[in-house]
């Protein structure tokens, strides 16, 4: 199974400080045209989280035409800049009819490895919180069925030393690592937030985080530093081969802008090689 992650695209109708940096239309505009173009394709595309910048109805009918390419694999979650009861009516054709009712948390149980939406978004606010109603949806989803499954959600519960991010992040966050914990066929935990690729692991749980479609934030570890940075979109790509998951981050740049070498031949000598179990020589 192949998953693809998309978050943070921030779908504005106006400028502001990030607007200067990016049109981030037209740049998630340029990743849905290279996830179309992906051989083999997604299974599933996980989009987590501040999928707009201000929740408004305009920004998700421009949110929308832009993912219509892909619209029929996206499984979508909030952030902390999208707006719930706007968020539900933009995506009520791909959302289930059991979501949650106080938060937009849900199971997807269709393909080989189930795949477990926590919102830890709150109305009103920047940061997130995982309390006790959405601990015992989250215990009793990830109970419910032991196959292999990935969590995915928008905040990371975790410090990253982005210490404005961080202090900006999910309360509770010790409580919801301790949930992932107690359930090991959770293979995989996905989140959005931090606009760069970071792993760490939650027991014996991966973490990645997913950069984003539109800016990222500058990789500054200096607790009083803080920048957005117009490096270029991304997205990720999660491979579950039946044992493990491997992920892979893809970078969208121009591709008339774009040098590279055609190994097309060597892959094929490769493979001859390994088919008819001949040695590697150089």
């Amino acid at each position: 199974m192949l998953i693809a992650q998309i978050s943070d695209c921030h779908i504005r109708d106006h400028e502001g400080w990030f607007g200067r940096l990016v049109d981030t239309t037209e740049t998630l505009g340029q990743v849905v045209e290279h996830l179309l173009a992906l051989e083999p394709a997604p299974d599933v595309i996980l989009a987590t989280g501040d999928l707009t910048d201000d929740g408004t109805p305009a920004q998700y009918a421009t949110l929308r035409d832009t993912l219509a390419p892909i619209a029929e694999r996206i499984v979508p979650l909030p952030g902390n800049h999208d707006e719930g009861p706007a968020f539900r009516l933009a995506f009520a054709d791909l959302l289930p009819v059991d979501v949650a009712v106080d938060h937009c948390s849900y199971v997807v149980d269709r393909y080989p490895v189930r795949l477990v939406g926590l919102d830890t978004s709150l109305p009103g606010r920047h940061d997130g919180l995982f309390d006790a109603d959405r601990e015992a949806w989250l215990e009793q989803a990830l109970s419910a069925d032991d196959r292999p499954t990935l969590v995915f959600t928008h905040f990371p519960p975790f410090d990253t030393g982005l210490v404005f991010m961080d202090q900006a992040g999910v309360s509770n966050a010790d409580r919801l690592r301790a949930t992932i914990e107690r359930h090991p066929h959770v293979r995989l935990l996905v989140t959005g937030h931090l606009h760069r690729p970071i792993q760490t692991t939650i027991g014996s749980t991966l973490v990645s985080t997913c950069p984003s479609t539109g800016n990222q934030i500058n990789l500054d570890l200096h607790p009083d530093r803080a920048a957005a940075i117009d490096e270029p979109p991304a997205f990720q790509l999660h491979r579950w081969d039946g044992e493990r998951f491997i992920t892979h981050t893809g970078l969208v740049r121009d591709p008339a802008a774009v040098r590279t070498v055609d190994l097309g031949g060597y892959a094929a000598e490769v493979r001859r090689r390994y088919e008819a179990g001949e040695p590697f020589t150089k």
